[in-house]
């Protein structure tokens, strides 16, 4: 008797029965579900998103969001960078917080500024173009690889040969991260280093970060001497500062006092050299500071920088400090020495004052009311990053969008075409072994089936015994019997240990034994053979549970990974799941999930292809 009465009208009590089960049929679904759309949501994620477990991702409709994602791959997920130039103090990208007003002038001048061309290529930093520790890979990132590709016209020896260097694939040719404010940085001379500059100096200026020398003053040096409190800045300088915010870095040094000892030290020591100027009138200190060094000989110092000097006043200023040389060595150890009043700081800041100061002839009141600010002197103006980025981010939300969305994809879809042979390989092996699993399986269950064999059904509970077995315990007697006969790392290795199952002989012998006999005796009066029989009659009459025997086969091949590993552990014969192994290694949650959700795809299109089949065998004998 059923839980629900068919007749009459229904009671209370089956009405609430009828809304609990379907509360729990929801509730079960929703189980099933959500956490699958989870899934598919960190798919188009990155770091800063990761731990959101929301069914859609917050940035495809939250600009806030979707901010908060740009600055993380703008400034190559680097949260000490961003501190740098957006002089402030978060901890992760997740605090980022856009900003509340935006002067569309300040923006409009500051992108003409940028559009001028004026910085040089050591100034900035090329955004999206790196993902520290997370194996990801953003815009110019992928459009370098591309670039470089493309000059070796696809070919690695090519590279190797122009670029020298040694990589066994093109994924393994990446953008460094490059951040030339920092003290230590340096370009190489090789092929390759200077590429990368060529590569970067094309690339749009609205991706060009400058870099912020105010920031690396109070984050790199100041906050570190004096700690994040500025009330020790205060009590040390006798100053009123709110903030490090307000603090800038002069181009000059100061008069005196403790903010003069903090520049020099920051300037001679922590600043790139390429920031620092000297000025003219210290050429004649310069060239005693190298005879000094090279003990008075010429010849010494031409040997070293390779150049035909006839005496010390003759050598120039360096105009090349960002390549590491003799030059630059010694033109470090100079500034160190140089007076004081021959030194001054030169970057993007400067160059921004000095745009603006030309723009607006010098009146301060014109800049301040053209901006909607209260600059104190033109000494005094920041570079409007925050402002900018939230404008570029605000006029471009449909591209990034879609550019955030697919890079997990488009990174995965690239390690499988240029990693090795895997797409290949599994399409064969597939192809290979459900052709296999159509002809052998059936051939031995026609027979058992047609004929009435000796022991039939004893032969069936041997194959039958052999799933009592798992693969893993199989896996090491196929391996040293594939490895005798000399087969590994052969298709051969792939196809033969599974080329047999006795459950799908087990199946098929039972499909094959409720077909009507009168179907076979009509055929053999019609002189129809066995073959004829077989092919034409049973395999035609039998596609439902042939279907089920090629989707089995084809899930078991394209899923094959551990088996597929041991037997062919040359690179050149991995399948597919092999290499998705490897990509999980050194990428990132977000590409797993995009790479596991690219992975069933194929065995979703081949169950849906077979599931017509399979129907057709349950919903048509009913229907007769």
């Amino acid at each position: 008797m059923g839980l629900i009465r068919r007749i009459g009208k229904p009671t209370k009590e089956t009405r609430t029965l009828t809304w609990i089960i379907y509360f729990l049929l929801v509730t079960g679904g929703i189980t099933m579900v959500y956490p699958f759309l989870v899934m598919i949501s960190g798919s188009f994620k990155s770091e800063v998103d990761l731990r959101d477990y929301d069914a859609i991702p917050a940035y495809f409709h939250s600009d806030t969001a979707l901010y908060r994602k740009y600055v993380e791959s703008r400034y190559n997920e680097s949260v000490r960078y961003y501190n740098i130039n957006a002089r402030q103090e978060v901890f992760s990208f997740k605090a980022v917080v856009p900003p509340k007003d935006v002067s569309l002038q300040k923006v409009a001048d500051w992108r003409e500024f940028l559009g001028a061309g004026t910085l040089p290529p050591g100034w900035t930093m090329l955004a999206h173009s790196f993902a520290i520790g997370n194996r990801m890979y953003p815009e110019y990132a992928r459009k370098y690889r591309g670039w470089i590709v493309k000059n070796c016209g696809g070919e690695l020896v090519t590279f190797h040969r122009k670029y020298g260097g040694l990589v066994n694939s093109w994924l393994n040719v990446s953008f460094p991260l490059q951040y030339p404010a920092d003290r230590s940085f340096k370009l190489g001379t090789s092929p390759l280093a200077l590429a990368q500059v060529e590569f970067k100096s094309v690339q749009p200026a609205r991706d060009q970060v400058p870099l912020s020398l105010d920031g690396q003053y109070t984050r790199e040096y100041l906050i570190v001497k004096y700690g994040k409190d500025i009330a020790a800045y205060n009590r040390a300088h006798g100053t009123k500062y709110g903030g490090y915010q307000e603090i800038y870095l002069p181009s000059r040094v100061p008069a005196g006092g403790r903010e003069r000892n903090d520049w020099l030290d920051f300037v001679r020591n922590e600043i790139n050299v390429q920031f620092l100027k000297v000025d003219p009138p210290a050429r004649g200190a310069f060239a005693e500071f190298l005879s000094s060094r090279y003990e008075g000989k010429i010849a010494l110092l031409n040997r070293e920088y390779g150049a035909k000097y006839g005496d010390f006043s003759q050598v120039p200023f360096p105009r090349n400090l960002l390549t590491m040389g003799a030059q630059v060595v010694d033109w470090e150890l100079f500034t160190r020495a140089a007076a004081p009043e021959m030194l001054s700081i030169t970057g993007p800041e400067m160059g921004w004052r000095a745009f603006l100061k030309r723009k607006y002839a010098g009146k301060l009141g014109d800049l301040n009311r053209a901006h909607a600010a209260s600059y104190a002197s033109f000494e005094r103006v920041p570079m409007p990053t925050v402002e900018a980025e939230w404008s570029d981010m605000k006029d471009r939300s449909g591209a990034l969008r879609r550019e955030f969305a697919g890079r997990n994809y488009r990174h995965v879809m690239e390690f499988l075409f240029l990693h090795g042979r895997g797409m290949w390989n599994t399409f064969w092996f597939c192809l290979l072994s459900v052709a296999a699993a159509l002809i052998i399986n059936p051939i031995a269950a026609y027979a058992m089936s047609r004929f009435n064999l000796p022991s039939t059904y004893k032969i069936l509970l041997f194959l039958l015994a052999t799933m009592a077995f798992p693969p893993m315990v199989t896996a090491i007697p196929n391996f040293l019997l594939l490895k005798e006969l000399g087969l590994l790392n052969t298709f051969s290795a792939l196809i033969l240990p599974g080329i047999v199952s006795g459950f799908s002989i087990f199946l098929l012998k039972g499909f094959f034994d409720s077909l009507p006999r009168s179907v076979y005796e009509a055929a053999q009066i019609d002189g129809a053979g066995e073959w004829t029989m077989f092919w034409q009659l049973t395999m035609y009459l039998s596609k439902p549970i042939l279907a089920v025997i090629a989707l089995g086969a084809f899930t078991g091949a394209f899923g094959a990974f551990m088996f597929a590993f041991i037997v062919c552990q040359d690179e050149r014969m991995w399948t597919l799941m092999v290499w998705l192994y490897q990509l999980q290694q050194f990428s990132h949650q977000s590409v797993t999930f995009a790479a596991l959700l690219l992975a069933s795809i194929p065995t979703f299109l081949a169950f849906v292809l077979c599931q017509k089949f399979i129907m057709e065998g349950i919903v048509i004998p009913t229907e007769k």
